[in-house]
């Protein structure tokens, strides 16, 4: 049945799915890079199903989870504006996708008695995701990082977007419905008081150490200190706000960056896990920084400092819920309005512009590593098993 509604799938879903996910793309986007969706189809060739498993119905929901299998033809060319003002155009080969689909499905009385579906990737066991970048007219390694930029864009938005609990609602009927109840409410909100960093070593042989703390629970929602002119042991005294999803599964994340003139240096990261805090009791945390993945400036037992947060999780009644959630969907729009801004100031061309220069829409002077996301991604275990040449 899939094989043979495939050709109508693929044409239907091609342009759909650039429309939204470029914008997210995008939102994603370490500083001073732009990437746009160039070309995409889905190809000729059906994903495979090979087992489903039912639970049962509760509040007029179906539940179905899918063994997912795709090893698919799709064309799809990427776009990347890099900080020097070249575009490059990267064409995604040989993709495959293994993953366990979980669907919700809202059951209605008119045909064809469902109003809406809720898709979402199971974290158990771990999607693998495997694909190859090649760049249209050169090779991958004559651009440096921008296949890692790449990788950690993708797992950035798909788990934060499309990984369990997360999810996209599809309408599917022909009456509007009301879908909300498939959506993933907000459970709670995480307060962070920033307070200081202690002992930071600097590991510019000539520089001087100026701090500054990015701090998050979803890589979206990205919140900044100000920064401390040369200082190793900076106070900041700073407090945000963070609306959590999951608690049992989210993480605070507290990147410390030394700013520098072009490009920011990563100095140290500090990893704390949500389901540790209790509802609305106030805590202070220690926290030792640890190097990133893969980074090889410092040895593994070398001590690069600590840093010293009070953090307090709230759970949200129904109607704090209703307002955070209204208020966060609002940002969003902004962040949507923004992204496609930037896309219809910076639009990629078709092949004959591939590796020209441009002038305008792109940030200059930022390193090719400026961000945090570019340099380790989040900094976390990966959503998926990656397999990318």
């Amino acid at each position: 049945m899939l094989e043979k509604l495939w050709p109508s799938i693929a044409l239907a879903g091609s342009e759909s799915m650039k429309g939204n996910i470029e914008p997210m793309l995008m939102m994603y986007c370490p500083s001073g890079f732009k990437m746009q969706i160039s070309k995409l189809f889905l190809g000729d060739i059906a994903p495979q199903i090979e087992g489903i498993k039912l639970h049962p119905i509760q509040s007029a929901q179906l539940v179905m989870d899918l063994d997912f299998k795709w090893g698919g033809d799709p064309d799809i060319i990427l776009g990347v504006h890099t900080p020097v003002g070249t575009i490059v155009l990267i064409q995604l080969e040989n993709l495959r996708l293994f993953s366990h689909v979980r669907v919700i499905f809202k059951l209605a009385e008119d045909i064809p008695c469902i109003s809406g579906m809720a898709i979402s990737l199971l974290c158990e066991p771990k999607p693998v995701l495997h694909y190859t970048l090649k760049p249209i007219g050169g090779s991958i390694c004559s651009i440096p990082g921008v296949s890692e930029i790449i990788k950690d864009v993708v797992d950035n938005l798909v788990s934060d977007n499309f990984q369990w609990p997360n999810r996209i609602i599809l309408p599917c009927s022909i009456k509007p419905a009301d879908l909300s109840d498939l959506e993933l409410k907000l459970q709670g909100r995480l307060d962070v008081t920033i307070i200081r960093a202690f002992s930071l070593k600097n590991t510019d042989t000539f520089g001087r150490l100026d701090p500054y703390v990015l701090a998050y629970v979803r890589v979206l929602f990205k919140k900044k200190t100000k920064v401390i002119q040369n200082n190793p042991n900076p106070e900041w005294n700073e407090t945000f706000t963070f609306n959590v999803e999951d608690q049992e599964r989210e993480l605070l994340v507290l990147q410390v960056f030394d700013a520098d003139m072009g490009s920011d240096k990563l100095h140290g990261i500090a990893i704390y896990p949500l389901r540790n805090l209790s509802t609305d009791k106030s805590t202070e945390l220690s926290l030792q920084l640890q190097p990133p993945p893969n980074w090889e400036a410092v040895q593994e037992d070398e001590n690069l400092g600590s840093i010293l947060v009070n953090v307090c999780y709230h759970r949200f009644t129904e109607e704090e819920q209703r307002a955070a959630m209204d208020a966060e969907q609002e940002l969003l729009k902004e962040k949507k309005k923004e992204a496609e801004a930037n896309i219809l100031n910076g639009t990629v061309d078709t092949l004959e512009g591939a590796g020209r220069f441009v002038v305008g829409g792109i940030e200059s002077g930022a390193g090719i590593m400026s961000s945090g996301i570019g340099k380790a991604g989040k900094f976390v275990t990966s959503s998926f098993t990656y397999l990318v040449s």
